[in-house]
């Protein structure tokens, strides 16, 4: 069954409930009556889902079913799986999966494993979990490739829950949104663990080596924590570099203007260092791109500061934002100069060393 997933919408909710009851049904029929009694989901919870858009629906690609699965999905932290009975398999940011239900005429034909693998390839670190009597879902879970971590209580009323994860084998060691999206592009299952070392250049370091340098200590410091695990992990660091000097995330808004100041109107260079490590080897390279920005007046400068953007990003700009007014000429990769060359990653990473 070819089916696509989108968000849920408010003219679905009686459908949505109707997949709920079927799942009831079948729940009862298959030895678990004491899982969502009551009428859950009520309708104030689904309500709150929709609102918050993680409740979604999984529908045939052809239009020509109505919904095939449903389920809530969200990336953050989740109250019921701060204590557990046993050890999760990192303390990452991580998926959760709630609530999913198939429909009665979908049953069968894999859609809930489905929406799964779709939430694995948004979030490769995906927390899950089922009542014990829930004997098809911990089946259906495990051949999804979840592993059992142990036992959670629910924070509504205090019910223990088999828990799972699964984590994907390729880690970003970076907590930059922009990279994120970039290595979504890859098409590759990945989660995020920052690193969490100070960055800091050794006296005297050349400064076109500065920015690998920075992530290879990101990419280092992060696969320590899970060397055994068989996993490869990817850190990368920009830096802007103008008159011999680098050019970091600015401290304050004054030194953003400063920054500004003595970038307008020049070419300066871009570098974004990457490094990629696994238990076969380390690979790291430097990606370099000029810029050339336009004139700034102070008005510019401070409209600027004024977006906010400026106060997380090396040299003060963002190429992708409202810093993309300012710019007048790039040679090189674009990709570089949003903080991570995307195509050469995705070469490297299908080098032979990390097949």
């Amino acid at each position: 069954m070819d089916l696509i997933i989108e968000r849920a919408k408010a003219r679905e909710l009686q459908e949505i409930k109707e997949i709920y009851a079927q799942a009831r049904t079948f729940m009862a029929e298959n030895g678990n009556p004491g899982q969502w009694t009551g009428g859950y989901p009520s309708d104030e919870l689904l309500m709150n889902d929709l609102e918050q858009s993680q409740l979604y629906v999984a529908r045939s690609a052809a239009g020509t079913s109505g919904i095939a699965c449903v389920f809530v999905f969200f990336i953050g932290l989740e109250p019921s799986y701060f204590t557990i009975e046993g050890a999760w398999k990192n303390d990452a940011q991580y998926g959760v999966v709630h609530r999913i239900a198939t429909a009665k005429w979908a049953r069968g034909r894999g859609a809930a494993a489905f929406c799964l693998d779709w939430c694995f390839r948004q979030c490769g670190n995906l927390r899950i979990d089922t009542h014990e009597d829930n004997i098809p879902m911990q089946q259906l879970i495990r051949k999804s490739g979840f592993d059992e971590c142990g036992t959670v209580y629910m924070n509504t009323d205090g019910t223990p829950r088999i828990a799972f994860q699964r984590t994907a084998d390729l880690i970003l060691a970076s907590n930059s949104p922009r990279r994120q999206e970039l290595m979504k592009k890859l098409c590759l299952p990945f989660f995020v663990d920052p690193a969490k070392a100070e960055e800091k250049l050794p006296q005297g370091m050349d400064i076109y080596k500065a920015s690998v340098y920075l992530a290879e200590k990101k990419a280092r410091e992060v696969y320590e924590r899970y060397k055994d695990e068989g996993i490869t992990v990817i850190g990368s660091d920009t830096v802007v570099i103008c008159d011999g000097r680098i050019f970091g995330k600015p401290s304050d808004k004054e030194s953003a203007r400063e920054m500004l100041r003595q970038l307008s109107g020049r070419t300066h260079e871009v570098s974004t260092g990457v490094s990629i490590i696994s238990k076969k080897g380390i690979e790291s390279f430097t990606s370099l791109t000029e810029v050339e920005l336009y004139d700034l007046t102070e008005k510019d400068i401070e409209a600027y500061i004024a977006t906010g953007e400026p106060m997380d990003k090396a040299g003060a700009y963002g190429i992708q934002d409202q810093g993309a007014l300012m710019i007048r000429h790039i040679r090189g990769d674009y990709y570089t100069v949003m903080g991570f060359p995307v195509a050469e990653v995705n070469k490297r990473l299908k080098g032979c060393i990390f097949c």
